[in-house]
C-alpha cells in the first residue's frame, strides 16, 4: 500500500512472505461482549514501565494492549493468519489483491480511502502488507482520535464491500507494484528461491499477482475467488490484534471489546503448510543467478528442519553466533583479511517454508574473491567443521546468555507501531507470556539441539547460489527479469572443496573482552540543554544528559570536520574510501563491540567529513575511542585495501541506476539541492583516476586541516568527554578555529532559474517529481505546507492513484531545505507518459484549491494538534531522546531549537496563511521551480516535458 518510511517497509517486508490450506467449519455469532477480562502476565525488560494485558474476545479474537501514558499517539496492527501461501493455483497473488481492495469501503463507511483521510488528518500513518503467512494491516495516529478510527478500521473486518468497480484499479496498483519490483534483485532472487524449491511447495507459486494472474478465468471468477478467499480464512480466531497507546488499559479493553467483538468468529482451523520446501531432490544443487545489479555474492545454504519450538533453547543463535563472527581468525575475518570478501554474514529462517527451512551463510565478494570462488565455499564447510569438532561448548552458551539477559534489562522501549506490528506477528508464533522475551531467553545449554542442527549442515545437502551479473545462464525467470541455471552439484566439487579445506587454519572466537555484566555508576544530570562545554582552537564539543532515560548508556559523536572534501568530484571519492578502509580495518572491532551492546559507526558526515559515534554502555567507551582514535590518526592503506573499497564504490555508483524509479526521483532531488552536486558518472570517472598514493595523501591532509566537533549524551561527565575530545585533538592535530566550521553548502533558490532534470534510465516505469522552493527561509511556511500536506496527500493519492490508476507509487511531500520551504508531488507509473503525469499533477493542484478554501476551522484545529502532540511527544527510549538534537548538530543549527520553533509556526497557522502560501507557491509558482523526470526502458520513444 503506502504512507510509511521505506526502511520501515523494507523491514516489514524482509520478515518474510510465508504459508497453505485452511477449512472453513461455519460461523458462529458474536457472545455478548464480558468486561471481565483475566490478565496474562507478559514478561517485561525492568526498563519497560509500559502496562501489558492479553485478552480473548468471545469471538476469539486474540488482542495485545499496552498502555503508556507518555506516547500522544495510539497504533494498531490486526494480523491476519493468512498470506500468500495459501492462494489458490487459479488467481497467484489474491491474498495480496484482498489486501488491496479491503481497504476501499465498508457497508458503514463506503466511500474509498475514508478511513486513510482520517488517518492522514491526524498526523497519521497507514498501510498493510501481505507475507507468506499472514497478512498485517496497521496505523497510527494521534490518540485523542482513536475511537473513531477503530470504527473504521475494524469494519473491514465485519463487512468489506469488496466493490467489484474497483476491481480493475486494484488489479493495476498490484500489477504496477509488482512492475517496479520485477527488476530488482532482491524480488527477483526471493522468486527464484521458490522456483528452485520443492514444486509441490506453495512457495513455488508466483505471490505478488499482476493483471495476467489476477483476472477471470475459465472455472473461477476473480470476484468469486476475493470473497471465497475473505471467507474462508478472515475469522476472528484467525486474527491477532495489538494496540499501543496512551490510554489506560481499561480503556483499551473497553476499546477492543467495542469494536471487535462482533468480528464474525467462523471457527476455522489455521491454515498450515505441511508440504517440505526443500525436499532430497532439491539438496545439493548449485544456482546460478545473473544479476541486473553488478553483484558479487556467493550465498552457502543448509536446508534444516523447523526447529521454532526449541526457542527457548536457542540452537540456531548459538551456531550461527559462531558462523558471523568477525574475530582474528574466524571465517568472516580470514576471508577480509585475504581480500576475497567485503562481508561475511549469515541468518536462520528454520520455519521459512513451514515445515522446513535453512541456515544461509552470505559472502560478498571481491574481484578476488570472484576468481577463487572454490575456495570460498570450501572456507565455509571447513569451519562449519570446526564449529562441529569444538565449537559446541557451553562457554559460548553462556556468554551469549549473558549478554542477551543485559540487553533485554536495558531494552528500549519501541516505537508504537513498531510494537504493535511486532507483537501481532509474534502472537503467532510464541506464548503470549513471552511475545516480549521469546529471543532473549536462553534456558539451558543443550548440546543434542545444537547438534540435531550442525549434523544438517552438510555440504552434500547444500544449495550453492553464485550471483553475478557475468553468471551463465540460460532460463528465464517466469514474471521477472533475469536468468538463472540449475545443476547438480558434482562429486568432483565436493572432493575438491573438502581437499581445499584440509590446508585451512581457522580459529573459533575467544570470549568478548567488551562485554561486562556490570552497570556503571549514573553521573549527574547537569547539562539539561545541549551546552558547549569545550570551545578552543582545533575544537567544539557539546555535551547534554539523559532528562528521561537516565541509564547506563551514552552516545558520543565525533566529526573531523574539513571544508574541503566538497571542492571537487575527486575529493568527494576520496572521503567515500577514506570512510571505507577505515571501517574495513575496524571491523572485528565493530563487530566485537556490537555483541557487547556498542553500536559503532563510522560514516561520514552530511558536508563528507570523517565521523566515529559510539551509542551503547558507558563504561566501555573512553577505551574504545582510544582505540579507533589511534586507528584513524595511524591508518596505514595497503594495496589490497585500496582496491577493494575502489572496487565496492565503482560497483555502488554502477548499481545506482538499477534502484527502483521513486528512489532514484529523490536521490537527484537531493543531490540537486547542494552546491556540490556532481553525478554518478562524474564520481565514478573521478573515481577511475585515483591511486593509494592519492587516498594516503587525503588522508594525511584531513589530519593536518581539521575541527574536531563532538556532541555526547547520556551517561558521561563532563571530565570524561573533555579527555577524549582531548585526546583526539592531540591525535588528530586539529587546528582550526570552532567559527570555521564548515556545514553542507545547499543552493539559494532563485525563482528564475529552475532545476531542470532528465534522464533515461534502466527500469521499465516513468516517474516524475514536481515542486517549488520558496525564495525565503521561512519556517511558518514550513509549517504551514506540513498542515497542507495533511488533507492534499490523501485526495492526491486518491484521485491519480486510486481513482485513476496513473501509478502505484503517487504522494506528496514538504519538505525543509535548510529552512526554505518546499512542496513536491511525485508519481511512478507503468502506463502513463511524462507530459501526461505533468499535466494531471498540474490539473490538480489547480482544482484542489477550491477543495481547501472549504477547510472548516475545526478540522484545521485538529490536524494542528495532532502534529504538535507528535513532536512534543517524550522520546520512547534513550536512542531516539540522544539523537532530538542530532540534526541541529550536523547542520550548524547551534540554538538546537528547531523543534521549539517547528511547534510554535504551527500553533500560529491560521487558514489564511495556508491558502496565501498555497496560492502564492503551488499555484502561482512564486519560487524556484524543480522538476525530475526519469524515463523508464517501456517509453523510450516518449517525450519529456520540456520545462517545469
Amino acid at each position: 500500500m503506502r504512507h510509511i518510511s521505506l526502511t520501515l517497509l523494507l523491514t516489514l517486508l524482509l520478515t518474510g512472505f510465508g504459508l497453505t490450506a485452511c477449512e472453513n467449519l461455519g460461523t458462529t455469532p458474536p457472545a455478548e461482549v464480558q468486561h471481565a477480562v483475566t490478565e496474562t502476565v507478559i514478561r517485561k525488560s525492568p526498563n519497560d514501565d509500559r502496562r501489558y494485558a492479553v485478552l480473548t474476545l468471545p469471538n476469539q479474537l486474540q488482542a495485545v494492549l499496552v498502555s503508556d501514558p507518555s506516547v500522544e499517539v495510539t497504533a494498531v496492527s490486526m494480523g491476519v493468519g493468512v498470506g500468500s501461501y495459501q492462494d489458490p493455483a487459479a488467481h497467484p497473488g489474491l491474498a495480496h489483491y484482498l489486501e488491496h481492495m479491503l481497504f476501499l469501503g465498508t457497508e458503514k463507511y463506503p466511500e474509498p480511502n475514508s478511513f486513510q483521510k482520517f488517518v492522514d488528518q491526524n498526523a497519521g500513518i497507514w498501510n498493510a502488507f501481505t507475507a507468506a503467512d499472514h497478512t498485517n494491516y496497521f496505523f497510527q495516529l494521534n490518540a485523542d482520535k482513536i475511537d473513531q478510527a477503530l470504527d473504521y478500521f475494524s469494519d473491514y473486518f465485519k463487512k468489506p464491500t469488496f466493490d467489484p468497480q474497483y476491481s480493475n484499479k486494484e488489479r493495476n496498483a498490484v500489477h504496477s507494484e509488482w512492475s517496479s519490483g520485477r527488476s530488482q534483485d532482491n524480488w527477483i532472487m526471493y522468486r527464484l528461491n521458490g522456483i528452485t524449491a520443492n514444486p509441490e511447495h506453495p512457495a513455488a507459486q508466483f505471490n505478488v499477482g499482476n493483471l495476467e494472474t489476477l483476472t477471470d478465468k475459465p472455472d473461477s471468477r476473480l470476484q468469486d475467488a476475493l470473497l471465497a478467499f475473505y471467507d474462508r480464512y478472515y475469522s476472528a480466531n484467525n486474527m491477532k490484534l495489538t494496540i499501543v497507546g496512551r490510554q489506560s488499559l481499561d480503556e483499551l479493553k473497553a476499546l477492543t471489546e467495542k469494536h471487535f467483538a462482533s468480528i464474525p468468529n467462523k471457527n476455522i482451523q489455521p491454515p498450515v503448510v505441511t508440504t517440505p520446501g526443500i525436499t532430497p531432490a532439491q539438496m545439493g544443487k548449485t544456482i546460478h543467478y545473473q544479476s541486473l545489479k553488478d553483484t558479487k555474492q556467493l550465498l552457502v545454504e543448509f536446508p534444516i528442519t523447523d526447529n521454532s519450538d526449541q526457542w527457548r533453547l536457542k540452537p540456531n543463535e548459538f551456531i550461527n553466533n559462531l558462523i558471523t563472527s568477525e574475530e582474528d581468525g574466524t571465517l568472516g575475518e580470514v576471508l577480509r583479511r585475504d581480500g576475497l570478501a567485503n562481508a561475511v554474514y549469515g541468518y536462520v529462517v528454520p520455519d521459512n517454508y513451514g515445515p522446513d527451512g535453512f541456515l544461509r551463510v552470505i559472502v560478498e565478494m571481491t574481484d578476488k574473491g570472484m576468481k577463487q570462488r572454490d575456495k570460498i565455499v570450501a572456507s565455509v564447510f571447513a569451519y562449519i567443521d570446526l564449529i562441529k569438532q569444538q565449537g559446541v561448548e557451553e562457554r559460548y552458551f553462556k556468554e551469549l546468555k549473558a549478554m542477551r539477559e543485559k540487553d533485554f534489562a536495558s531494552q528500549a522501549k519501541a516505537q508504537p507501531v513498531q510494537q504493535a506490528i511486532e507483537l501481532s506477528r509474534q502472537q503467532f508464533d510464541y506464548p503470549v507470556e513471552h511475545l516480549l522475551d521469546a529471543n532473549y531467553v536462553f534456558e539451558r545449554f543443550d548440546e543434542t539441539a545444537i547438534r540435531q542442527v550442525l549434523e544438517q549442515l552438510q555440504p552434500q545437502r547444500s544449495r550453492i547460489w553464485y550471483v553475478s551479473k557475468t553468471e551463465k545462464a540460460d532460463q528465464t525467470i517466469p514474471f521477472y527479469e533475469g536468468r538463472y541455471a540449475i545443476r547438480a552439484t558434482t562429486a568432483a566439487e565436493f572432493a575438491r572443496w573438502e581437499k581445499l579445506g584440509e590446508t585451512m587454519q581457522f580459529k573459533l572466537p575467544p570470549e568478548n573482552q567488551l562485554f561486562s555484566d556490570a552497570t556503571a555508576e549514573i553521573v549527574a544530570a547537569v547539562y539539561d540543554h545541549p551546552t558547549l562545554i569545550m570551545e578552543q582552537p582545533g575544537a567544539e564539543v557539546w555535551l547534554m544528559h539523559a532528562q528521561h532515560y537516565r541509564e547506563d548508556k551514552a552516545m558520543l559523536d565525533l566529526n573531523l570536520n574539513v571544508n574541503f572534501a566538497l571542492d571537487s568530484a575527486r575529493n568527494i571519492v576520496l572521503a567515500s574510501l577514506l570512510n571505507d578502509v577505515f571501517a574495513l580495518q575496524t571491523t572485528t572491532l565493530r563487530d566485537r563491540a556490537g555483541r557487547a551492546g556498542l553500536d559503532i559507526t563510522i560514516d561520514l558526515t552530511p558536508e563528507k567529513s570523517q565521523m566515529i559515534r559510539i551509542t551503547g554502555y558507558s563504561s566501555q567507551q573512553p577505551s574504545l575511542f582510544t582505540n579507533l582514535i589511534d586507528h584513524f590518526a595511524q591508518l596505514k592503506i595497503n594495496e589490497q585495501d585500496f582496491s577493494q573499497v575502489l572496487d565496492r564504490y565503482r560497483l555502488e555508483r554502477i548499481n545506482a541506476r538499477k534502484a527502483a524509479p521513486t528512489q532514484q526521483l529523490f536521490k537527484h532531488m537531493w543531490r540537486l539541492l547542494y552546491v556540490a552536486n556532481w553525478t554518478d558518472e562524474e564520481l565514478l570517472a573521478a573515481a577511475n583516476q585515483l591511486t593509494r598514493a592519492d587516498l594516503v595523501a587525503y588522508h594525511r591532509r584531513v589530519l593536518q586541516e581539521n575541527l574536531l566537533r563532538g556532541y555526547a549524551f547520556g551517561n558521561l561527565t563532563e571530565e570524561t568527554v573533555k579527555a577524549i575530545a582531548g585526546y583526539a585533538v592531540e591525535q588528530f592535530n586539529s587546528q582550526r578555529l570552532p567559527q570555521e566550521r564548515f556545514m553542507l553548502p545547499m543552493i539559494t533558490p532563485n525563482p528564475q532559474v529552475a532545476i531542470n532534470f532528465r534522464e533515461a534510465i534502466d527500469q521499465t516505469d516513468n516517474a516524475l517529481l514536481s515542486g517549488v522552493i520558496g525564495t525565503e527561509k521561512s519556517v511558518e511556511q514550513h509549517a504551514q505546507l506540513m498542515l497542507l500536506n495533511s488533507v492534499f496527500s490523501n485526495e492526491f493519492f486518491t484521485q491519480l492513484r486510486t481513482n485513476e490508476q496513473m501509478g502505484y507509487t503517487v504522494g506528496s511531500a514538504p519538505i525543509n531545505v535548510d529552512d526554505y520551504p518546499m512542496f513536491v508531488l511525485y508519481v511512478q507509473s507503468t502506463n502513463t507518459e511524462l507530459p501526461a503525469i505533468k499535466d494531471r499533477m498540474d490539473r490538480f493542484r489547480q482544482a484542489f484549491f477550491t477543495q481547501l478554501q472549504a477547510l472548516d476551522e475545526a478540522t484545521l484545529e485538529q490536524m494542528k494538534q495532532a502534529e504538535i502532540a507528535q513532536l512534543t511527544q517524550k522520546p520512547t527510549d534513550f536512542t531516539s531522546e540522544a539523537r532530538e538534537h542530532l540534526y541541529d548538530f550536523k547542520f550548524g543549527h547551534l540554538d538546537f531549537a528547531r523543534k521549539e520553533k517547528l511547534v510554535a509556526a504551527l500553533s500560529k497557522t491560521t487558514k489564511a496563511d495556508i491558502l496565501q502560501t498555497y496560492e502564492t507557491l503551488l499555484l502561482q509558482q512564486q519560487g524556484m521551480p524543480v522538476l525530475i523526470q526519469l524515463k523508464g526502458t517501456h517509453f523510450i520513444n516518449s517525450a519529456f516535458v520540456k520545462k517545469p
